[in-house]
């Protein structure tokens, strides 16, 4: 109870810190227009979109037209999807065609050290429904006391549970605040000559591994994915996470069948002969899909195909977690931002555009309608906001499976229970700092060495690494700062 409480007392002191930091930056009274109402004034403004939003952004833009009859909003379609705004961003610039507003899902970082993003410090502590906003994703994309973007939408690491294969094995359902111990237990549990515990444990992509998510699962704030320090900008191998989460993928590995996607890269290391796979499943082309393992190492951004693609009843559990260790919601907060081609005269109309797709009701609702109509084709959409019109419309979803809305619940109402899984996403160079050494040493380690022993020499040299790099980012924000305001000299209060 005491540990509780004295989260709650720190949420409350960040928030009312955050909130006045941004308040000093300006007031009400300095800014035309205003919160959810009209600007007045008629105004067009330009929007990028990743290929894969172009429908989902025409169908909400159709409510934002209703609230914003002054405001004409000329969609433009990236040539890629979320990941390449960007680098499609940098492209523009230089050919000094900037949108106005766009959104995107990686290397936001990289687009504050170009110089690309407005900075909304004026424009959010104008508005009065800015206490809607999710406090977890401002937070996350304000830098050196400057907000750079607004959370667009939501996703979480998780786990896929077969509820169905719970039953029939007769199994202890978990909570959703379950421990690392439960479900290693679980997964052994439910293998046996026809069914394994989990589908898949390694990744090419670090950041969503099962390791990964399971060193996130040992770590207290304020570690964050990786073990990264969002306050000290280093990285932390040595407490014992990293480590760790290696052992318990080779306890997995290490029980016959329980992982059942490496049974194929057995037939493959047996001359290409596929006996292990077909002959524990029946020769079913996916075990997982087929409802013959427990556990999917798959996250909410996936949930639309697992809808698709299987018969059984299932859930997304949040990563597990360690005894002892609180659990966080390990989450990934995307990004609509306001570019510097904005100017004063569009200034208010662009903000009211990123508001509509961050946290205000009528553009979250309408996104969560364009999903509902559109349930064969659209991919599921958690809404980052707080507002509670809409966290009400996400609870009544039959769409959203209960641990989507658990997890949502439980970060907006304390921005305190995030684990922020995408520092990648926020920090420039994050794995090019951390690949070339680790790299190294899982070399080392597939030759015979000894984790704990080399974990602080990893340590030594990416946080070398990590520190130069987040020196030089900070130079690049106050300059790109300075010349901002020397273009936009009316946002320097």
């Amino acid at each position: 109870m005491k540990k509780k409480l004295l989260r709650i007392l720190s949420m409350v002191f960040v928030i009312t810190m955050l909130t006045g930091l941004l308040s000093g930056c300006g007031n009400g009274d300095d800014n035309k227009g205003g919160g959810g109402s009209s600007t007045g004034k008629e105004v067009t403004v330009s929007l990028l979109v990743p290929k894969d939003f172009e429908e989902e952004v025409n169908y909400a833009l159709k409510s934002f037209k209703e609230i914003h009859p002054e405001i004409t909003v000329e969609v433009v379609v990236s040539s890629g999807y979320g990941d390449s705004i960007p680098s499609e961003l940098s492209t523009l610039a230089a050919g000094k065609n900037l949108p106005d507003v766009t959104m995107g899902t990686e290397n936001f970082g990289y687009i504050l050290s170009q110089g690309l993003a407005y900075p909304l410090d004026n424009l959010y502590a104008a508005d009065p429904d800015k206490e809607n906003s999710l406090q977890a994703g401002i937070a996350n994309y304000t830098y050196d006391g400057h907000l750079y973007a607004l959370p667009y939408r939501v996703q979480f690491n998780g786990i896929i549970v077969n509820l169905d294969l719970i039953q029939t094995q007769n199994l202890d359902e978990p909570d959703y605040d379950w421990s690392i111990d439960e479900f290693i237990d679980l997964a052994k549990k439910a293998t046996d000559n026809q069914h394994s515990g989990i589908n898949i444990v390694e990744s090419t992509d670090d950041t969503h591994a099962l390791q990964t998510k399971l060193m996130g699962g040992m770590m207290d704030a304020p570690y964050q994915m990786y073990g990264y320090n969002m306050d000290t900008h280093q990285f932390d191998f040595t407490s014992g996470a990293w480590t760790k989460a290696q052992e318990y993928i080779k306890e997995l590995q290490s029980v016959p069948g329980l992982v059942s996607d490496e049974l194929k890269e057995w037939d493959k290391r047996n001359n290409g002969i596929a006996d292990a796979y077909d002959n524990k499943f029946g020769g079913s082309a996916d075990a997982f899909k087929a409802g013959k393992v427990l556990f999917g190492n798959h996250n909410t951004w996936e949930t639309h195909w697992i809808s698709k693609g299987v018969n059984f009843e299932w859930d997304v559990y949040p990563v597990p977690t360690a005894d002892g260790v609180e659990e966080r919601i390990q989450t990934h907060v995307d990004y609509v931002m306001m570019t510097t081609a904005v100017t004063e005269e569009k200034a208010q109309a662009a903000y009211e555009l990123v508001k509509f797709f961050s946290y205000s009701e009528e553009g979250c609702l309408a996104r969560m309608k364009y999903v509902e109509e559109n349930s064969e084709t659209a991919t599921i959409y958690t809404p980052a906001s707080s507002d509670p019109e809409v966290l009400k419309a996400y609870e009544d979803s039959d769409a959203i499976k209960d641990g989507m809305k658990y997890m949502l619940e439980t970060i907006s109402e304390d921005p305190e229970m995030i684990f922020i899984a995408d520092v990648n996403k926020l920090v420039p160079n994050f794995w090019n700092d951390v690949n070339d050494y680790l790299d190294q040493t899982k070399e080392q380690i597939k030759n015979g060495g000894d984790a704990h022993a080399l974990a602080q020499d990893l340590q030594n040299k990416v946080n070398a690494a990590a520190i130069d790099t987040w020196e030089t980012f900070e130079k690049k924000l106050e300059s790109n700062l300075e010349k901002f305001y020397e273009s936009h000299p009316y946002e320097k209060k």
